[in-house]
């Protein structure tokens, strides 16, 4: 039977511990333990364990960034692929908890890695917006002005204070977020047949 791991399957699992409670909390030689690793095997991957944090974040967004370009590229529709886009930030979220964010957030360069991948969600969302305006299912507002306000809104909703006052956690903020804006975006046209019954 086999018992060592891949570095993929490594990876997963570090990412997984750190996604679920952040690194404050917790020593090199305590993650080293959790993944029944060694702490060399650790310092293999980053010199600290911010670095193992910002490895770990670096992963996450590069791979929801992927997930949610090509999510949009499976729909040809520009209301379809909005909601798609949109939807893989909600779903790329849903296992960051708030001990991960805080300390994503406690350090200039995590804040840097976490703007990185917002303001390119940003670019990629006013592409298709642009798309939809040609093609009339949106309203003609201005490009920049959506994603100004999407990228505004996920900045703050971000925020682990924020979050805590509302009770919510981060994806729960996103999907409330984009489904305000989602909903004043659609021209009236690209609206029939798409609201679901009314009671």
């Amino acid at each position: 039977m086999r018992t060592t791991r891949t570095d993929e399957e490594f990876a997963l699992h570090l990412a997984r511990l750190v996604k679920a409670e952040g690194i404050s909390e917790l020593s090199v030689a305590q993650i080293a333990a959790r993944l029944r690793c060694s702490r060399r095997r650790l310092y293999d991957l980053a010199p600290t364990k911010e670095g193992l944090l910002h490895l770990v974040a670096r992963a996450h967004f590069e791979r929801a960034l992927r997930d949610g370009f090509e999510a949009a590229a499976r729909e040809s529709d520009p209301g379809r692929a909005i909601a798609a886009y949109l939807g893989v930030g909600v779903t790329s979220t849903a296992g960051l908890s708030q001990a991960f964010l805080r300390d994503l957030e406690s350090s200039p360069e995590g804040r840097e890695i976490f703007d990185d991948f917002q303001n390119a969600r940003a670019e990629g969302g006013r592409a298709i917006v642009e798309d939809g305006i040609r093609r009339g299912a949106f309203n003609a507002h201005n490009p920049r002005v959506v994603i100004e306000v999407l990228l505004g809104a996920a900045l703050r909703l971000r925020r682990p204070e924020f979050l805590a006052g509302a009770g919510l956690t981060i994806s729960e903020a996103f999907e409330e977020a984009y489904s305000v804006i989602l909903e004043g975006l659609l021209a009236p046209a690209a609206m029939k047949g798409r609201a679901g019954p009314k009671s």
